[in-house]
């Protein structure tokens, strides 16, 4: 007896829109990314704050990780610099639910 699958994945598109902080906050975005698991790593971040305006943006190589490390590396290495800038409180948004 043969058996034939069939999945068929369906993706939603929708606008995604980027939203300012409540007034005196900034918000973080921020994405950690690796070529492979594990490969060749990077970070890149972003604060702006509640009329939008950037504050601060940073890039850093990591070397060789996995994509959750350079995810959690990433949002580490935004808060410290958010910390050393006096910029909070803040918000922190990042793509990668295993982050969460």
């Amino acid at each position: 007896m043969d058996f034939v699958f069939r999945l068929t994945v369906t993706r939603a598109r929708r606008a995604v829109r980027w939203t300012t902080p409540s007034p005196a906050w900034f918000k973080l975005n921020l994405n950690g990314f690796s070529l492979g698991n594990s490969g060749p790593a990077g970070a890149a971040g972003i604060i702006r704050d509640a009329e939008g305006h950037v504050r601060l943006a940073y890039q850093d190589a990591l070397g060789t990780t996995t994509s959750v490390i350079a995810e959690l590396t990433t949002v580490w290495r935004g808060l410290e610099l958010a910390l050393a800038h006096g910029l909070a409180p803040i918000v922190v948004e990042v793509d990668a639910t295993t982050v969460i």
